[in-house]
């Protein structure tokens, strides 16, 4: 992915490599979304890392809020899985080895403690059929709904109270099929803790180094995922090269994939009230960053916030997340408050 204007000839070339890497990659993504829309295979070390990071925070936020707020009267603790998949999916460790490892909605339903609902979500209707194999087998209160995630969410935060509620959504989509407006929602319950894949080289591929060429398709795309059409400003510069003819000065894109990770962050911020973890760059075999895997804190309790910041930040260090703290506080957390 090409970089910010350089000053020498050695940086451009670097930049010029770096560009057709990620190229590489975000055709290689498109390739691999196609394919994972037919059959719940995937390509590479990621799919492990973020399967194990989603393993280790539902198993410590169920033991967070068993007996929250009381022992008497515990929050029902829900799981929504946006795309499902089939429960299972291959990784290639290497060249010449797939493995078949559990997936998102195996792993939620084994958590232990276990969830009071698990909702899992798929569009495709051969996913959802292996789906109903799978949950047939666990006593767990299970519903596999066959619709766009989008709408199947929307039913799902409008069918119950949240003041009693606390749960963990999984946002692992085919590409940019997440528009803000369910983000929008989500963090509106107030209740929810969100793990977000977002699509970064998908999203840095639709948006084209010559900003002539992000045609209509291409930024609308961008102004649903995104939730504004202000990337347009923060992503593009005027080249300072005017034409032969005296035609108007282009834009092009000055934001690397790192800018723009940086950039959804600050834009997710605006939404979750609580708190917005720091990227943690998912990327291919060749160093690429494909995906940037996001915290995101609805509940704005403070003591709410400060411990799923706690366990969160915990998991994503372990996988090489940087991570910014601030001074630890001698006061104690109000523990009755928490959630």
């Amino acid at each position: 992915m090409p970089s910010a204007n350089t000053n020498t000839k050695q940086e451009s070339c670097d930049t010029f490599a770096c560009e057709r890497q990620e190229e590489r990659s975000c055709t290689f993504l498109a390739t691999f979304v196609e394919s994972a829309l037919m059959a719940h295979s995937f390509g590479g070390p990621w799919t492990q890392i973020k399967l194990d990071l989603l393993r280790r925070y539902l198993i410590s936020f169920n033991k967070a809020l068993q007996n929250r707020p009381s022992a008497q009267r515990p929050f029902a603790r829900i799981y929504i899985d946006a795309f499902a998949g089939t429960g299972e999916c291959e990784i290639r460790t290497d060249e010449q080895t797939v493995a078949t490892i559990e997936g998102s909605a195996k792993i939620a339903l084994e958590t232990v403690p276990a969830f009071d609902e698990v909702h899992l979500i798929d569009l495709n209707p051969i996913h959802v059929e292996e789906l109903n194999r799978l949950t047939s087998t666990y006593e767990t209160k299970v519903k596999v709904h066959l619709d766009e995630a989008k709408n199947a969410i929307n039913k799902l935060l409008g069918s119950r109270n949240w003041n009693n509620s606390r749960g963990v959504i999984f946002l692992d989509p085919y590409g940019m099929t997440v528009p803000w407006t369910t983000l929008q929602r989500i963090a509106a319950t107030k209740a929810l803790d969100v793990w977000y894949l977002f699509p970064l080289s998908a999203t840095y591929r639709q948006a084209a180094t010559d900003f002539d060429k992000v045609d209509p398709t291409k930024a609308k795309a961008l102004d649903a995922v995104l939730g504004t059409q202000d990337w347009r400003e923060h992503f593009y510069q005027v080249d300072g090269q005017a034409g032969l003819l005296g035609e108007a000065e282009g834009k092009v894109r000055t934001y690397k994939a790192t800018d723009i990770a940086d950039y959804v962050k600050s834009r997710l911020a605006q939404v979750f009230e609580g708190w917005v973890s720091e990227p943690l760059y998912l990327r291919s075999s060749k160093g690429a960053p494909l995906f940037a895997l996001f915290c995101c804190i609805s509940n704005p309790s403070p003591p709410a916030v400060e411990l799923a910041k706690r366990i969160a930040n915990h998991i994503l260090e372990k996988f090489g997340a940087p991570i910014k703290r601030k001074p630890k506080q001698t006061s104690e957390l109000n523990q009755s408050s928490l959630f």
